[in-house]
């Protein structure tokens, strides 16, 4: 997470109006939420209030880039809401939390984008108030497994193993044209040869 920008410290040293915003990119399509209430603009996108019902856990910030997840809370009647999560699985799917502050008629004065993770947990309470709660892993969780998150290629394979040439023969493949079985053909770029 990076330092807070000095607008958004401004605001929340003066007015105290603080939100949430929440973005889950479910494959279904964008949900938009906020911590606060009623519809909001923001980034020209419509947003919906959860008000006391959604929640957002405190997000470790230290010298120690301390990776401890995230938890996004909801509570709802709607069973529609629940059949939502369920269609959708969203384990896997990217998340981002946004610190917003709004002014007195509670339009977006200062934003800054808090954190952008993936969910890799998804727990549902069912009852009178049912309860989803979603675990985000952020960056820091990314970078301390940097390994499992990082492009492959041939220097970081013969790092790992000095003899193993595969990338660098897999690279040098990709920029010949190779012959097929048939005369004139050619596995590789499009290209007329003609038929001896």
């Amino acid at each position: 997470m990076e330092s807070l920008n000095a607008g958004l410290l401004t605001d929340l040293a003066t007015s105290g109006r603080a939100r949430y915003f929440v973005r889950l990119a479910f494959k279904s399509g964008d949900v938009l939420l906020h911590t606060g209430v009623g519809e909001r603009r923001f980034k020209n996108l419509t947003w919906h209030g959860l008000g006391m019902l959604g929640t957002v856990s405190e997000i470790p910030a230290n010298d120690k880039n301390d990776s401890a997840r995230i938890r996004l809370t909801l509570h709802t009647q709607d069973t529609a809401v629940l059949a939502e999560v369920a269609e959708n699985d969203p384990i896997g799917h990217t998340c981002e939390i946004y610190l917003v502050t709004v002014d007195e008629h509670y339009r977006v004065s200062q934003s800054q984008l808090l954190e952008s993770g993936y969910i890799v947990a998804c727990d549902v309470e069912r009852g009178a108030v049912s309860q989803v709660q979603l675990s985000v892993a952020g960056e820091s969780e990314r970078w301390k497994e940097s390994r499992l998150h990082q492009r492959w290629n041939d220097a970081t394979q013969r790092a790992l193993f000095p003899d193993d040439a595969f990338f660098s023969e897999q690279a040098s493949a990709n920029k010949q044209n190779l012959p097929d079985t048939q005369p004139g053909n050619y596995i590789g770029n499009k290209r007329r040869e003609r038929h001896r």
